[in-house]
Protein backbone atom coordinates (compact mmCIF):
# COMPACT_ATOMS: atom_id res chain seq x y z
CA UNK A 1 0.00 0.00 0.00
CA UNK A 2 1.36 3.22 -0.64
CA UNK A 3 1.79 5.93 2.00
CA UNK A 4 -0.74 8.96 2.67
CA UNK A 5 -1.18 11.73 4.74
CA UNK A 6 -3.93 12.46 7.45
CA UNK A 7 -4.84 15.54 7.96
CA UNK A 8 -6.95 17.76 10.48
CA UNK A 9 -7.11 20.92 11.54
CA UNK A 10 -8.85 22.79 14.67
CA UNK A 11 -9.48 26.67 13.73
CA UNK A 12 -11.29 29.86 15.39
CA UNK A 13 -14.76 29.69 13.24
CA UNK A 14 -15.73 28.65 10.01
CA UNK A 15 -14.96 30.80 6.98
CA UNK A 16 -11.77 30.13 5.50
CA UNK A 17 -11.14 33.78 4.20
CA UNK A 18 -11.32 35.13 7.93
CA UNK A 19 -10.83 33.30 10.90
CA UNK A 20 -7.73 31.90 12.12
CA UNK A 21 -5.68 28.91 11.86
CA UNK A 22 -5.05 27.30 15.06
CA UNK A 23 -3.66 24.49 14.98
CA UNK A 24 -2.32 21.32 12.47
CA UNK A 25 -2.63 17.33 13.14
CA UNK A 26 -1.14 15.44 10.56
CA UNK A 27 -0.24 11.41 10.32
CA UNK A 28 2.07 9.82 7.96
CA UNK A 29 1.09 6.59 7.16
CA UNK A 30 2.08 2.90 5.26
CA UNK A 31 -1.09 1.42 4.75
CA UNK A 32 -2.28 0.78 8.23
CA UNK A 33 0.87 2.05 10.04
CA UNK A 34 1.62 5.48 11.48
CA UNK A 35 4.97 6.52 10.31
CA UNK A 36 4.97 9.62 12.47
CA UNK A 37 2.70 12.32 13.67
CA UNK A 38 3.01 16.29 13.58
CA UNK A 39 0.95 18.44 16.10
CA UNK A 40 1.39 22.12 15.31
CA UNK A 41 -0.42 25.36 17.01
CA UNK A 42 -0.45 28.17 15.03
CA UNK A 43 -0.07 31.77 16.42
CA UNK A 44 -1.81 35.12 15.24
CA UNK A 45 -1.87 38.82 16.01
CA UNK A 46 -4.73 39.07 16.31
CA UNK A 47 -6.27 36.19 16.50
CA UNK A 48 -9.93 36.34 14.39
CA UNK A 49 -12.27 33.80 16.14
CA UNK A 50 -15.67 32.64 16.87
CA UNK A 51 -16.82 31.70 20.43
CA UNK A 52 -18.47 28.82 18.82
CA UNK A 53 -15.29 27.89 17.26
CA UNK A 54 -13.54 27.93 20.78
CA UNK A 55 -16.40 26.47 22.41
CA UNK A 56 -16.28 23.13 20.01
CA UNK A 57 -12.36 22.75 19.84
CA UNK A 58 -11.86 24.06 23.68
CA UNK A 59 -9.37 26.34 22.69
CA UNK A 60 -8.30 28.43 25.58
CA UNK A 61 -5.87 31.31 23.49
CA UNK A 62 -3.86 32.48 26.02
CA UNK A 63 -2.37 28.44 26.64
CA UNK A 64 -2.66 28.61 22.81
CA UNK A 65 -0.87 31.43 22.01
CA UNK A 66 2.11 30.72 24.77
CA UNK A 67 2.57 27.21 22.81
CA UNK A 68 2.31 28.27 18.98
CA UNK A 69 4.67 29.28 16.69
CA UNK A 70 4.88 32.11 13.87
CA UNK A 71 3.43 31.60 11.10
CA UNK A 72 7.58 30.71 9.20
CA UNK A 73 8.07 27.83 11.62
CA UNK A 74 4.72 26.26 11.56
CA UNK A 75 4.89 26.00 7.32
CA UNK A 76 8.84 24.97 8.01
CA UNK A 77 7.54 21.95 10.04
CA UNK A 78 4.97 20.94 7.72
CA UNK A 79 7.19 21.06 4.73
CA UNK A 80 10.05 19.70 6.74
CA UNK A 81 8.16 16.91 7.53
CA UNK A 82 6.71 16.33 3.94
CA UNK A 83 9.46 15.85 2.50
CA UNK A 84 10.74 13.45 4.77
CA UNK A 85 8.01 11.11 4.22
CA UNK A 86 6.79 11.99 0.64
CA UNK A 87 9.46 13.40 -0.96
CA UNK A 88 9.06 16.64 -3.22
CA UNK A 89 6.12 15.89 -5.39
CA UNK A 90 2.89 16.86 -4.07
CA UNK A 91 0.86 14.83 -2.02
CA UNK A 92 -3.01 14.23 -2.01
CA UNK A 93 -4.29 14.44 1.86
CA UNK A 94 -6.82 12.36 3.52
CA UNK A 95 -9.75 13.54 5.76
CA UNK A 96 -13.45 13.94 7.30
CA UNK A 97 -14.46 16.30 5.17
CA UNK A 98 -11.71 17.36 4.48
CA UNK A 99 -12.50 20.42 1.96
CA UNK A 100 -12.93 22.33 4.84
CA UNK A 101 -8.85 21.43 6.44
CA UNK A 102 -7.88 22.05 2.91
CA UNK A 103 -9.52 25.10 2.23
CA UNK A 104 -7.99 26.36 5.52
CA UNK A 105 -4.80 25.63 4.87
CA UNK A 106 -4.94 26.86 1.63
CA UNK A 107 -5.63 30.48 2.73
CA UNK A 108 -2.85 30.33 5.66
CA UNK A 109 -0.09 29.12 2.83
CA UNK A 110 -1.55 31.72 0.39
CA UNK A 111 -1.36 34.32 3.15
CA UNK A 112 2.41 33.65 3.57
CA UNK A 113 3.41 33.54 0.55
CA UNK A 114 3.27 29.97 -0.37
CA UNK A 115 1.30 27.86 -3.30
CA UNK A 116 -0.43 25.29 -1.64
CA UNK A 117 -0.42 22.77 -4.80
CA UNK A 118 3.49 23.10 -4.76
CA UNK A 119 3.21 20.63 -1.92
CA UNK A 120 -0.35 19.14 -1.82
CA UNK A 121 -2.17 18.19 -4.25
CA UNK A 122 -6.13 19.71 -5.03
CA UNK A 123 -7.47 15.81 -5.81
CA UNK A 124 -8.38 14.93 -1.85
CA UNK A 125 -9.62 11.95 -0.42
CA UNK A 126 -12.63 12.32 1.69
CA UNK A 127 -13.72 9.55 4.73
CA UNK A 128 -17.12 11.03 4.17
CA UNK A 129 -17.71 10.71 0.55
CA UNK A 130 -16.18 6.99 0.88
CA UNK A 131 -18.55 6.64 3.54
CA UNK A 132 -21.29 8.53 1.63
CA UNK A 133 -21.32 6.37 -1.10
CA UNK A 134 -20.79 2.75 0.92
CA UNK A 135 -24.21 3.57 2.68
CA UNK A 136 -25.72 4.45 -0.87
CA UNK A 137 -24.72 0.60 -1.34
CA UNK A 138 -26.10 -0.81 1.55
CA UNK A 139 -22.85 -1.55 3.47
CA UNK A 140 -23.30 1.07 6.24
CA UNK A 141 -26.34 1.42 8.08
CA UNK A 142 -28.66 4.96 7.70
CA UNK A 143 -26.74 6.71 10.00
CA UNK A 144 -25.41 10.42 9.56
CA UNK A 145 -21.54 10.19 8.43
CA UNK A 146 -20.64 12.94 10.79
CA UNK A 147 -17.35 12.00 12.16
CA UNK A 148 -18.94 11.46 15.77
CA UNK A 149 -21.41 8.71 14.39
CA UNK A 150 -18.84 6.83 12.32
CA UNK A 151 -16.06 6.93 14.80
CA UNK A 152 -19.04 5.84 17.31
CA UNK A 153 -20.20 2.66 14.67
CA UNK A 154 -16.38 1.71 13.97
CA UNK A 155 -15.82 1.26 17.91
CA UNK A 156 -13.03 3.99 17.69
CA UNK A 157 -12.28 5.43 20.44
CA UNK A 158 -11.19 8.96 20.66
CA UNK A 159 -9.91 10.26 24.64
CA UNK A 160 -11.82 13.26 25.45
CA UNK A 161 -9.03 15.16 26.09
CA UNK A 162 -8.20 14.37 22.18
CA UNK A 163 -11.10 14.55 20.35
CA UNK A 164 -11.93 17.89 18.08
CA UNK A 165 -7.99 18.34 18.59
CA UNK A 166 -6.27 18.29 14.94
CA UNK A 167 -3.97 15.38 15.65
CA UNK A 168 -6.29 13.26 17.92
CA UNK A 169 -9.13 14.09 15.25
CA UNK A 170 -6.68 12.83 12.26
CA UNK A 171 -5.59 9.81 14.40
CA UNK A 172 -9.33 8.87 14.42
CA UNK A 173 -9.84 9.41 10.87
CA UNK A 174 -6.72 7.43 10.09
CA UNK A 175 -8.65 4.26 11.31
CA UNK A 176 -11.81 5.52 9.87
CA UNK A 177 -9.83 5.46 6.19
CA UNK A 178 -8.54 1.91 7.08
CA UNK A 179 -12.43 0.50 8.38
CA UNK A 180 -14.01 2.06 4.99
CA UNK A 181 -11.10 0.65 3.14
CA UNK A 182 -11.84 -3.02 4.70
CA UNK A 183 -15.76 -2.13 3.46
CA UNK A 184 -14.59 -1.04 0.21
Amino acid sequence: MNRYLVFDTETGGLDPQSHSLLTIGMVACEGSQILETLDLKVRHEPYVVSAGGLRVNRINLVTHHEAALEHGQVIEKVMKFCKHHFGSEPLTLVGHNISFDFEFMKCFLVLNGVDMESRFHHRTVDTHSIAKALREKGKLPQIRLSSDELFRHFDIIVPDDQRHTALGDALATHILYLRLLELI
